[in-house]
């Protein structure tokens, strides 16, 4: 396959790097709003109640845009869906540092959360999709490294700008993320099934020749997928027949992760403040827990390639548990450090893999959708994890019983990866021509001549 064995490399390195640059925004949304938010509440005079659903109102937003950019991408195009996903959280995310209320700030920070939850389902299906088949689990799943980058970009901009330039300014300062429309317009390929469903045979031809060398095209190859046609309402496929199963445990097993990583994000500094220990210790370990997602990440990727997905979740998941419950326990803050760096290493690999996992099982025709509907089911569990742990809190229950409770859904998850069944592949034969078939992205299509000969 044309891709799958390509050896040149500029292509699958332009579309990892413009997809990482957008993943990069998930983290900066989400950890830039958590650092401003003091200084948001003490100049809008926001109590604590208003200033917890502007925090969850982003997540409701996300949930709602990753389906509907899905379906979507599947539809009218992931590269076009992918810079609308960027202009919206962009524009939206600049208008919260013009907002003059509560209720304006709720309404731009849910709709950028529509455009957020687009963008990163959508750029790690194309990194999957054009990355060689020997190296699409780590490529697709370092992708999502730029969550993290996005959050220690986040905590430098905050520390060198909030005491001068103030919150507003940095929150309009994100408009400058738009430049990456642009890049991506000019230097960003459409996925091949979109191209194959609209006809362009030209633009199909001049993105296998960037893939191979040896590809010799023919302006009478006619170019059509080896698989089924994709449904014409392929989100009510996710949840029928031999897809069902698995678009509700990925969904669940992706929302048990996110809900532990952001809720472990969100309250550990109080939990180990409660035990003892400083609030600098408290703030260490987020910065711990970010850092080792650069190592977690890219080791997760190259097990996955060849070991399999299910081996890594099966290791990372009792690792996440154990590191997680000792946080409760060990005296030593050396030894909670450690503890929070393997919580990290775990929860944030094992969710750097579920969308890349994912989009191994769905076919190519719909994949935007599959992957959309996953990461939108994901996207519950921080909305409903930091609160339950602050009721939790609030009830008086004790830091170890919190901990271990917080890490629980590590097992569920685990479980709901071991049930995966891969769905048995279904191939549409083409029919004898005298032609070259051609394979791209792990999907068969042929070139067959337009002219009627045999």
């Amino acid at each position: 396959m044309l891709i799958d064995n390509s050896t040149r490399q500029s292509l699958p390195i332009t579309v990892a790097v413009i997809c990482f640059l957008a993943i990069v925004s998930d983290g900066l949304d989400s950890a830039l709003f958590g650092t401003l938010l003091p200084a948001i509440m003490r100049d809008m005079k926001l109590g604590p109640a208003e200033a917890g659903m502007l925090a969850s109102i982003g997540h409701v937003g996300a949930v709602c845009g990753a389906i509907l950019f899905g379906v979507l991408a599947d539809a009218v195009g992931r590269k076009r869906m992918l810079l609308v996903g960027i202009s919206v959280f962009t524009i939206f995310s600049a208008a919260c540092g013009l907002s003059q209320g509560f209720v304006d700030f709720a309404i731009y920070r849910f709709i950028a959360g529509v455009g957020l939850a687009g963008i990163v389902p959508i750029a790690v299906a194309l990194v999957f999709e054009y990355t060689p088949g020997k190296r699409k689990a780590m490529v697709s799943g370092m992708s999502y490294i730029g969550i993290s980058m996005g959050v220690l970009l986040s905590a430098l901009v905050s520390i060198a700008l909030l005491a001068t330039a103030g919150w507003r300014a940095i929150l309009i300062g994100t408009f400058v993320c738009i430049v990456l429309v642009p890049v991506a317009l000019l230097w960003l390929p459409e996925s091949m099934s979109i191209l194959i469903r609209k006809g362009r045979r030209d633009s199909i031809r001049a993105i296998l020749r960037r893939v191979s060398p040896k590809f010799v095209p023919s302006v009478d190859d006619d170019y059509v997928l080896n698989e089924p046609p994709a449904p014409k309402v392929p989100l009510r496929r996710m949840f029928q027949g031999e897809y069902a199963r698995g678009t509700f445990l990925l969904g669940v097993a992706s929302l048990c992760l996110q809900m532990t990583g952001v809720t472990l994000q969100t309250w550990i500094a109080q939990l180990m403040v409660q035990r003892g220990f400083t609030l600098a210790t408290g703030i260490n370990l987020i910065l711990v827990f970010a850092i080792s997602n650069f190592i977690s990440t890219p080791f997760a990727g190259w097990m996955a390639d060849r070991v399999g997905y299910k081996k890594v979740f099966a290791l990372y998941m009792p690792i996440l548990f154990v590191s997680i419950s000792l946080l409760g326990i060990v005296p030593d803050p050396a030894a909670v450090m450690v503890c929070m760096f393997f919580a990290g290493f775990a929860v944030l690999g094992a969710i750097c893999l579920s969308l890349p996992y994912a989009g191994s099982l769905y076919p190519l025709s719909f994949r935007s959708t599959a992957m959309g509907s996953v990461y939108a089911i994901g996207r519950v569990g921080p909305i409903i994890g930091p609160a339950v742990v602050g009721v939790m809190i609030a009830a008086g229950m004790s830091v170890q019983v919190i901990l271990v409770c917080m890490a629980a859904p590590s097992l569920v998850a685990l479980v709901c990866f071991l049930l995966v069944k891969v769905a048995p592949p279904r191939v549409v034969v083409p029919q004898e021509t005298s032609s070259v078939n051609r394979f791209t992205s792990g999907t068969q299509f042929s070139a067959v001549p337009t002219n009627g000969s045999p």
